[in-house]
């Protein structure tokens, strides 16, 4: 017995052009997500790094013409920080900035009645530079310590007031004598741990005259 056998001349016009039709619409969409999609995503991203590239490329270029006006700049800064460091008191000689504190509260007209020496920590200060703590006892009418705090505040020194404090022990008369703690920190400079760091002045500050022998921690005075 013999096989059917399949043949498309049998077909209606029709029909073969609708098979045709539906072949071609397969093709189309093989190569449009197999082939097409591809490239544009592909397209898409490289066009997407090249405007990275481009603004990577256009800083570069903007930095690239900053860099004079920047190594200026570093220049003026490090010429700022070396007189900054040369006009410290050395921290070997901090008993100037004693006996200079000392004078200007006796001049202001009150009493240095005690004071202590704390060091503290140097973090975020050019290498070689020391803060140290100053807590000042001064007795004196309100206008006699409030000279003093004046005068220390504009002392020819780095010195920064951190923390006043007054107290009136009795009111005897209508101007009573107070006595008040201040707080203060004068920068030093070191130049041996400058240059243990390395970024130190250029050359030491120039040390001013010797001063008179002072206690590490305060007393009566």
């Amino acid at each position: 017995m013999a096989k059917p056998s399949f043949s498309l001349s049998g077909l209606a016009p029709r029909t073969l052009f609708l098979l045709a039709l539906a072949g071609s619409a397969l093709l189309l969409m093989a190569w449009y997500f197999g082939r097409y999609q591809t490239r544009v995503q592909e397209i898409a991203l490289l066009e997407s790094e090249l405007e990275t590239t481009r603004l990577t490329a256009d800083r570069y270029r903007a930095a690239q013409r900053a860099l004079p006006e920047l190594r200026e700049t570093v220049a003026r800064l490090r010429v700022e920080r070396d007189q900054f460091l040369r006009a410290l008191p050395p921290t070997a000689q901090f008993g100037t900035v004693l006996d200079e504190v000392r004078r200007n509260v006796l001049a202001a007209g009150a009493e240095l009645s005690t004071f202590t020496v704390q060091s503290g920590p140097g973090e975020g200060l050019p290498g070689g530079v020391r803060p140290i703590g100053l807590n000042l006892g001064v007795q004196g009418q309100y206008a006699e310590v409030f000279r003093a705090l004046r005068s220390l505040e504009t002392m020819n020194r780095f010195t920064t007031v951190g923390g006043v404090g007054l107290q009136m022990p009795g009111a005897t008369s209508f101007n009573p004598p107070l006595e008040g703690t201040l707080n203060l920190t004068v920068y030093t400079y070191d130049p041996s741990a400058a240059a243990a760091t390395g970024t130190g002045a250029a050359e030491a500050p120039e040390a001013p005259a010797t001063p008179a022998e002072a206690p590490a921690q305060g007393g009566a005075q």
